[in-house]
């Protein structure tokens, strides 16, 4: 038998019939490359305005007139919206048609960013960008359950979210540096432009390029209840998490919100224990990779913000450069990133899932170690060492977690895994953000002397407060990287009914 560097298919019990109208592993992709393109630019499109928006937030706030309180709401409310409605957006998909739902969520993304652009004061942006939110909750779970239910599961699959994880990089490197480029040369409505023309292109290729595809249950019945309490707690959770550092933590409103959120947990869990059919099957959390993936997504996500959101401050503030200088300087990350995209399928058949996942995690956390000596004065290489090491293992981990929680999942569930993973990540970075936020500032203002703000401080305390931030970071990605390495290797699901073993060659 001749050795391969490439995952082998998952051996499984047969899973339920699909819709007949289904691409997957059963049938033959006749645009494979076509499909895989399609997708990419539609996830590229999410990732970039995500980071190009925290670009122009200055020139937001000037225009409009925002406080300084209120400023944050331009990101949180996409947020908030994007997190809380994923789940519900995975399992739409999952039980009405994932390409439908993928090009509602794209034309729904492209009309609403072309009013957010022509936006005149606060409260229309706020509401516009939650809209934003609302569609990428439908296009994310959408994209990566029709990508891993048109690449047979395998080496086919392994070199497609590949790609994928790529272009998720670099779409944020890319949002940076656009959105510094089209602040400075038009104006920042255009870093809401920029979208329409990308949305809607695609979702009008869309019926062309994929066919449609949802699960094979006649069953099309929505669980309304489950929709309701599961959406309304992770809603509770990112708002409690995203205010936790401006109202603070120990604050009426942001332990009413936890508070919230651990009620409708609770009584979501409930539902789905005595619902005929449940939105979310709760033995899917019987599959050991599927649980291990979503945890190792949630610190791996939470301690990568802490680089970008640190050095972002760090850099215009201690530095002084621009917001374009900012993103060039991200874009040896970036660069890092499409070559672990290209890589990291090969290296996960020829070591195992596992050891690329611990290795990769490992690498992200040594570049974050590596950025938390923080030069106050001199070069940055140091730092673009550290980067390119993040961006490669990022990448690296992003992939090994996809594959290992996707594997072995029947494709009617495709869309609730995808949307697993998509929520830890949200979750993940709104955790990661506002922690590692209270890490820097907390450390900064202990240096500071009596009734000085935090505005006020100097450059030695702000250098301090990012350099413990990251050094934090890179205890949370060691963490993640030992998880990855415990808990993603093939093994035999508990549930051996409901997640086959997954076999993997090494070399």
């Amino acid at each position: 038998m001749s050795q391969t560097a490439d995952l082998p298919t998952t051996h499984s019990s047969p899973a339920p019939e699909r819709d007949q109208t289904a691409t997957g592993p059963g049938t033959e992709l006749k645009r494979p490359g076509l499909v895989l393109l399609l997708l990419c630019v539609a996830e590229f499109m999410i990732v970039l305005d995500f980071s190009i928006t925290n670009v122009a937030l200055p020139d937001i706030q000037s225009s409009l007139g925002f406080s300084s309180s209120a400023l944050q709401w331009v990101v949180s409310s996409y947020a908030l919206a994007f997190g809380g409605f994923l789940m519900l957006g995975g399992r739409l998909g999952d039980l009405f048609g994932r390409r439908k739902l993928f090009i509602a969520g794209l034309i729904g993304f492209a009309v609403v960013s072309l009013v957010a652009g022509l936006a005149q004061n606060a409260e229309q942006l706020i509401a516009l960008r939650a809209a934003q939110g609302l569609g990428a909750a439908l296009v994310a779970p959408a994209a990566l359950s029709l990508l891993t239910t048109s690449f047979a599961e395998g080496a086919a699959r392994n070199k497609a979210l590949g790609v994928y994880g790529a272009v998720l990089s670099f779409g944020f490197v890319a949002g940076v540096i656009a959105g510094g480029v089209l602040t400075d040369v038009l104006s920042w409505r255009w870093v809401f432009f920029v979208n329409v023309p990308i949305g809607l292109v695609a979702g009008l290729i869309a019926p062309a390029v994929l066919t449609e595809s949802r699960g094979g249950s006649e069953h099309r019945k929505l669980d309304s209840l489950g929709a309701f309490t599961i959406t309304g707690s992770v809603l509770a959770l990112v708002y409690a998490v995203s205010r936790g550092e401006t109202a603070g933590w120990a604050s009426g409103e942001v332990l009413g919100a936890f508070g919230a959120f651990a009620v409708l947990l609770i009584a979501f869990l409930i539902v789905e224990s005595n619902v005929r059919h449940p939105l979310i099957p709760l033995s899917i959390f019987r599959r050991r990779t599927l649980v291990a993936a979503n945890i190792v997504y949630l610190l791996m996500v939470g301690s990568f913000v802490a680089v970008t959101y640190v050095l972002t401050l760090y850099l215009q503030y201690v530095k002084g450069y621009s917001p374009l200088a900012t993103g060039l300087t991200f874009s040896v990350l970036g660069f890092a990133a499409v070559a672990a995209g290209m890589l990291a399928a090969r290296l996960a058949g020829r070591f195992g899932l596992g050891v690329t996942a611990f290795s990769g995690l490992l690498l992200q956390a040594i570049g974050m170690l590596i950025c938390s000596f923080l030069p106050a004065t001199g070069d940055l290489a140091l730092i673009l060492i550290g980067t390119a090491l993040v961006g490669f293992g990022n990448v690296t981990g992003v992939v090994m977690v996809t594959i290992s929680g996707t594997a072995g999942v029947p494709d009617h569930e495709q869309g609730l895994a995808s949307a697993l993973l998509s929520t830890a990540q949200q979750i993940g970075a709104a955790i990661g953000v506002a922690a590692f936020a209270a890490i820097a500032s907390a450390r900064t203002s202990s240096l500071l002397a009596d009734g000085v703000a935090l505005e006020a401080a100097g450059a030695p305390a702000l250098v301090s407060g990012f350099r413990l931030a990251l050094a934090v970071s890179f205890g949370v990605g060691v963490i993640g990287s030992l998880v990855g390495l415990a808990a993603l290797r093939p093994a035999k699901d508990a549930d051996s009914s409901a997640a086959p073993e997954t076999h993997v060659p090494v070399g």
